[in-house]
């Protein structure tokens, strides 16, 4: 079937226009929220200020039993008599309609539409028949049973969450009628496809793998594959084995005639011979190379010995120039140190001259210094005084004007209980008048009548009117008299409550010192002016003296104190002489002869130690010219060093000798390969053990084979393998036909299965079309994937190098998963009302995980729902929510 077109603006059949509440939670007063608008209506406010509690009552009004004693979370906090009370005034179908329901206390309900009117269960019973939902048998409504209303009214913190199975049967209405209804509800096509499965199941796991029957069938089978195969084994090792007791009973006769281990062990012993000679060799060639090793040391020694005293010998000459050099040094370092130390003594005494300068420099400034701050002290004192001489006057002025106000002071709540009593007094006398008779009379002049009511007595004359209250006696001019009796009955009460109410008013005018309610208003004028009068001397008071009378006279007594001790100061300092440098110059010039000083001082103490190093250098080379000079004048020094040179030749000589000789042994031992003669005997002895040790292992596996297979034998081995092969037969036919069944019912079920599923997908292509026309508002190029249930299940998106992803819902963030299904939510809606079903939509505190971009493209969304819909957006956040193009209501 086509979808339905996006309709246009138009009267929803449900849209609320007031709602009243009373004794409701929060709401213990009565509270109406009216006007509600039929398209977005935004209702802001704070935490706990009764969002829920207005959202509850919508709940309420509709899915609850007005007799229902489950629903005390509807009454305020403490008060266990209350009786919620919620009323709903609403078009139904473009009719005006209202819903009154009491729970509790007073449990009654009362429904309205046109000129129709129900009462109790029955008007209960037909809003869920026109609305699609039911109630509970006991106790609360549950989530089960709200239908379209649990689908479209979404409760503060659940706004992610989606159960569309309460609402199943209108919605499959609204997609395609009766026949939808029925497959998509699980008729006779789901049964039988239920029981097919179930057969399958017994058979086979989702995954098509076998179990149950098919399973053991399977796993007998194996079994005796596995058992025939370990039989053929065990028949096939035993020919095996007779063939190789037949090879080892040859091979071992072969071994008793050749012995081959005996000629291993003669070569063995001739390569032995041969290692020991050609040990005996490397000794000789051992003790050539130590005796070689010994005439190279020796020869080292002596070369050693002959360079060290021709080292001695250039070391002396060294020496001699170092010394030379050194005393060099020293004079020019005497030299330059006495220079610094003249120069240093100059710059000392050029820095005393500045120090003295600056000395009168500071002295100059820190008398200017004092005379500054003594006229600032000077100037200080006169402003004190001057404030100190205001502040007086202002505090006489505030003491003046809180006496004033102490002989008359008035509260306000004391003039709004005169203005009460006053109102009182006035309505007691209207309504006196009300009841009382009116008497007009006109008399001629000179002639009067005297009216006598109780004691009272007055005269009457001329033209006017009075009241008659009472019983009253008229006195005739000719004599005679009229006796009147008012006929109200309230008449005395009323009377009465005049006199109480004036009595009240006299007396609250006497306590407060006052004539009438006009002297009780005058006199709050006065005292209003007289208190902004105060007001204002208490300003200038804190101008004048912000921290009190006594802080500002402290205040002046420091101030001139500071001015007596500044005075003494100046008098202190010595009189200026002459014209001085200003401070600055005088600093400065200071700080540059320091400087110079300074770096003179360092240069000095430089060249000190440059003089007493080179001394020292000088010393030092003195004693290493002496050390060596002795060296070379030690007696004998020739006569060993010509002995050391011929000793030197003779043993180089020896150890070319040696070395020749060496070389020769290495050759021949080298040709006679000693590592591969130690091979040879490692190899011709293991040969000989493992020829002899295979002949004896040979012998013991062949006694141990042959009793072996005289302990087997083969009796009974063919014919248990045929025995076998029968019963395998039997059980793979078994397995076969149970296979084929199993196969049959998978075949049956997912031919089913596609054929339901194409049904619902041609059922569900209205409710795709209407998410896609909110899907691209969020995620562009995105597409919806339905599950049996019409909730979403899967969403495809395109991701930031364009791949195409397909994902679960529940995989989504919080904030995207409450996005994508209000737009489903928002997607029935528009197909319940293409239905002609009721679609109030109520969000309590929704997308408050959002983002600022998702939430503004769902503004956009929330926009162009109310175009079709009545949407009641309850939120605590109301700045969010100030660019939909509608007012932001707020509760307080």
């Amino acid at each position: 079937m086509n979808a339905p077109a996006t309709p246009t603006r138009a009267a929803p059949a449900l849209c609320l226009t007031r709602l009243r509440v009373e004794q409701w939670r929060r709401f213990r007063e009565p509270f109406e929220l009216a006007g509600l608008a039929p398209g977005l209506n935004v209702i802001g406010a704070p935490n706990e200020s009764g969002k829920s509690s207005l959202v509850r009552a919508i709940r309420a009004a509709f899915l609850e039993r007005h007799r229902s004693a489950a629903v005390d979370d509807l009454r305020p906090w403490g008060d266990g008599s209350a009786a919620p009370t919620v009323e709903l005034d609403f078009l139904a179908d473009g009719q005006p309609a209202q819903l009154r329901k009491s729970f509790l206390g007073r449990k009654r309900c009362h429904l309205q539409i046109g000129a129709r009117q129900w009462e109790g269960v029955e008007a209960e019973d037909h809003l869920a028949q026109w609305l699609g939902f039911q109630f509970a048998l006991k106790g609360a409504s549950r989530a089960e049973h709200w239908g379209i209303p649990g689908l479209l009214w979404v409760e503060q913190g659940a706004g992610h969450e989606l159960a569309v199975e309460h609402a199943r049967a209108p919605l499959h209405d609204a997609l395609g009628g009766e026949a939808a209804a029925g497959v998509l509800a699980a008729g006779g096509g789901d049964a039988l496809l239920n029981t097919l499965k179930a057969q399958r199941a017994e058979l086979l796991t989702a995954g098509g793998k076998a179990r149950g029957v098919l399973s053991e069938t399977a796993a007998q089978v194996e079994a005796l594959v596995a058992r025939q195969a370990q039989e053929q084994a065990q028949l096939q090792t035993y020919r095996s084995q007779v063939d190789r007791l037949a090879v080892l009973r040859q091979a071992h006769e072969a071994d008793e005639r050749r012995q081959p281990w005996r000629g291993l062990r003669e070569q063995l012993a001739a390569a032995e011979r041969q290692a020991q000679a050609l040990q005996a060799q490397a000794a000789r060639l051992a003790d050539d190379r130590r005796r070689l090793d010994e005439c190279r040391r020796n020869a080292e020694l002596r070369a050693e010995r002959l360079s060290v005293w021709a080292a001695q010998a250039q070391a002396a000459a060294q020496r001699a120039q170092a010394w030379s050099e050194a005393r060099e040094a020293l004079q020019a370092a005497d030299t330059a140190e006495r220079l610094a130390t003249q120069r240093a003594q100059a710059l000392q005494q050029r820095l005393d001259e500045r120090a003295e300068g600056l000395r009168l420099a500071r002295q100059a400034a820190r008398r200017l210094q004092l005379q500054e701050q003594a006229r600032e002290a000077a100037a200080a004192v006169d402003r004190l005084a001057a404030a100190l001489k205001k502040a007086g006057e202002e505090q006489a002025r505030v003491l003046a004007l809180q006496a004033e106000s102490a002989g008359e002071l008035l509260s306000p709540e004391g003039l709004e209980r005169l203005r009460q009593l006053d109102r009182r007094a006035r309505d007691a006398a209207l309504r006196l008048e009300a009841l009382a008779t009116r008497m007009d009379h006109s008399l001629p002049p000179g002639q009067s009548v005297r009216l006598q009511h109780g004691d009272v007595e007055q005269r009457l004359a001329g033209e006017g009117q009075c009241w008659i209250e009472g019983p009253v006696t008229l006195e005739l001019p000719g004599g005679g008299r009229l006796s009147l009796q008012p006929g109200g009955q309230d008449l005395g009460a009323r009377a009465q409550e005049r006199t109480d109410a004036q009595a009240a008013l006299t007396a609250a005018l006497a306590a407060a010192g006052l004539e009438s309610l006009a002297d009780a208003e005058a006199r709050m004028v006065r005292q209003r002016d007289r208190q902004g009068l105060l007001r204002l001397a208490q300003q200038a008071l804190e101008i004048y003296a912000p921290d009190g009378l006594d802080a500002l006279q402290q205040a002046l007594a420091t101030e001139q104190a500071r001015a007596a001790a500044l005075a003494e100061a100046l008098q202190a300092l010595p009189a200026a002489d002459g014209a001085l440098p200003s401070l600055a110059d005088a600093e400065l010039a200071h700080q540059a002869a320091s400087q110079e000083v300074q770096l003179a001082r360092q240069a000095q103490a430089q060249a000190e130690g440059q003089r007493l190093t080179a001394r020292t250098r000088t010393e030092e080379a003195e004693r290493e010219h002496g050390r060596a000079r002795a060296l070379m004048d030690e007696a004998g020094r020739s006569e060993r060093e010509a002995a050391c040179r011929e000793e030197l030749t003779a043993l180089r000589q020896e150890a070319e000798r040696l070395s020749a000789q060496i070389e020769q042994a290495e050759a021949q031992l080298q040709a006679a390969r000693p590592e591969f003669v130690q091979q040879d005997i490692e190899r011709l002895r293991r040969s000989a053990e493992q020829a002899e040790a295979a002949h004896q292992e040979r012998a013991r596996e062949l006694l141990a084979l042959d009793i072996r297979l005289q302990e087997q034998g083969a009796t009974g081995l063919e014919e248990g393998l045929e025995r076998l092969a029968v019963e395998l037969a039997a059980a793979r036919r078994r397995h076969d036909e149970l296979q084929r069944r199993a196969d049959a019912l998978d075949l049956l079920c997912e031919r089913l299965e596609a054929r339901r599923q194409a049904t619902l997908e041609r059922l569900q292509r209205p409710l795709l079309e209407r998410l896609q026309h909110y899907l691209p508002l969020l995620w562009p190029g995105a597409s919806l994937q339905l599950g049996q249930d019409l909730a979403p299940a899967g969403m495809s998106r395109p991701d930031a190098a364009g791949r195409l992803e397909t994902g679960e819902v529940e995989a989504l963030s919080f904030g995207a998963r409450e996005q994508l299904r209000l737009i489903s939510r928002f997607a029935y809606a528009d197909l319940l009302q293409a239905a002609g079903r009721p679609t109030l939509l109520v969000l309590d505190d929704v997308l408050t995980h959002s983002d600022g971009q998702r939430l503004a493209q769902m503004k956009r969304v929330l926009f162009d729902v109310a175009r079709r819909h009545q949407l009641l957006l309850f939120t605590c956040h109301p700045e969010w929510w100030q660019d939909l193009g509608v007012p932001v209501r707020s509760l307080g």
